[in-house]
């Protein structure tokens, strides 16, 4: 089991890393809030702006996931969006400070789940266990 560590834990970063760039590759089409949380996201959030960038045209070719991801973001998000409304320069803040319900604290923890399993997956791949051959063929 030990050294298939670095397998599990590069399949987490995968899903992880799936999840985040179907559900941020929504935030553009959110109505009248998306292109506010697209611009704070470029300016304050690289991550997010990098799940962004992949996502959209993955939701744009595929209508099942940009549905998925606009009710996703829509439960997670709807919340703020009066505040994000009123001020776009601080959505980034607004979405990353304070959980407004169960779904927000899902996306929050898969938006930082990928980076730390990339992380872990990276440490384990150099520590795992070398096959070690003591005979010669």
């Amino acid at each position: 089991m030990k050294s298939q560590l670095h397998v599990i834990a590069m399949v987490l970063f995968a899903i992880c890393f799936l999840y985040d760039i179907v559900v941020w590759g929504g935030v553009p089409a959110l109505p009248k809030v998306g292109g506010h949380i697209a611009d704070s996201a470029h300016r304050e959030a690289p991550i997010a702006a990098t799940y962004i960038a992949i996502g959209s045209p993955l939701d744009a070719a595929v209508p099942s996931l940009g549905d998925y991801a606009y009710a996703v973001l829509t439960e997670g998000f709807s919340e703020g969006f009066d505040r994000i409304r009123e001020d776009p320069t601080v959505a980034m803040d607004l979405i990353f400070s304070t959980t407004w319900n169960p779904t927000h604290r899902w996306i929050k923890a898969m938006y930082w789940g990928a980076p730390v399993m990339l992380l872990v997956t990276t440490i384990l791949w150099f520590r795992r266990p070398k096959a070690v051959h003591a005979l010669r063929r």
